[in-house]
C-alpha cells in the first residue's frame, strides 16, 4: 500500500539526486581540507597559465617595437629593467595570494553547505527505510 508520507519523501530525494544533489554528492567524496586544496590547486594552475598566455600575447604585440640591438649591448638585465620585472612579479604574487584566500573561503562554504545538504539527504533515507521496516512489520503481524 503506499504512503503518502513515504511517497513524498521518494520525491524529495529523487529532486535533490537530479538535481543539486549530484554535485554535493561528487564534493563530499573528499574529506574538507583535501576539496579546498584542490580547488586552490585548480585556481593556482589557471592564473599560471593565464599568466604565461597574457606574457606571451603581450610579447607578440609589441614584438616589432622591442630595440634588440640595445638589448645585446647593453644586456637585457639593466637596473631599470630588473626593478620593473621584481615590481611585475610582486604584483603577480600578490594577486595570486589573494585568489588564493579567496578561493579558499570560497570551497570551505561550498563544501560546508553540501556536507548539510548531504546530511539532510542521508537523514531523509534513514526515515524512508524506517517507513519501509514499520510497513513490513504492519504487513506481517
Amino acid at each position: 500500500m503506499l504512503s503518502e508520507e513515504r511517497i513524498k519523501k521518494m520525491i524529495r530525494l529523487s529532486d535533490y539526486e537530479a538535481g543539486m544533489g549530484e554535485l554535493d554528492l561528487r564534493r563530499t567524496r573528499y574529506r574538507r581540507r583535501d576539496y579546498v586544496r584542490l580547488q586552490v590547486l585548480r585556481a593556482v594552475a589557471g592564473m599560471v597559465a593565464a599568466s604565461i598566455l597574457i606574457l606571451g600575447m603581450v610579447m607578440l604585440y609589441f614584438i616589432d617595437s622591442i630595440p634588440w640591438k640595445t638589448y645585446v649591448s647593453e644586456g637585457f638585465f639593466t637596473l631599470d629593467r630588473t626593478l620593473w620585472i621584481t615590481g611585475g612579479v610582486v604584483v603577480w604574487l600578490i594577486l595570486l595570494g589573494i585568489l588564493c584566500s579567496f578561493t579558499k573561503r570560497r570551497s570551505k562554504r561550498e563544501y560546508d553547505e553540501a556536507a548539510a545538504r548531504v546530511y539532510e539527504y542521508d537523514a531523509t533515507l534513514d526515515q524512508l527505510l524506517r517507513l519501509y521496516e514499520d510497513e513490513k512489520k504492519e504487513e506481517n503481524t
